[in-house]
């Protein structure tokens, strides 16, 4: 039990996701007309296998920032996805990627 409690932390730290510049501009929306008149680039996943641990409003943070890194590495610009709902409980992670011109 004891080893448990020193691994914790050390996994808690390895969920954690961190935007750089570009995946901090991404928007990450449940609204379809903001992405309507923009390219579709393709899916994306929010999942990480940590978050079976991590407290709910935790879990929605984790999956919005997978989702913006995802999305600034393929290029987009915004996310189509249910977990942008505030209210969101899972288990739907996915999204839509896309490129809007500014």
């Amino acid at each position: 039990m004891p080893r448990f409690f020193i691994l914790l932390p050390v996994l808690l730290l390895g969920a954690c996701t961190y935007h750089n510049s570009r995946s901090s501009i991404v928007v990450v929306t449940d609204t379809k007309s903001v992405v309507e008149n923009c390219k579709a680039l393709g899916q994306i996943d929010g999942q990480d296998s940590s978050q079976a641990i991590m407290p709910l409003d935790k879990t929605r943070d984790s999956v919005v920032a997978r989702l913006k890194i995802a999305a600034a590495e393929q290029g987009g610009t915004h996310v189509f996805a249910t977990a942008a709902d505030i209210k969101w409980k899972g288990p739907d992670t996915k999204g839509t990627v896309y490129k809007c011109n500014p």
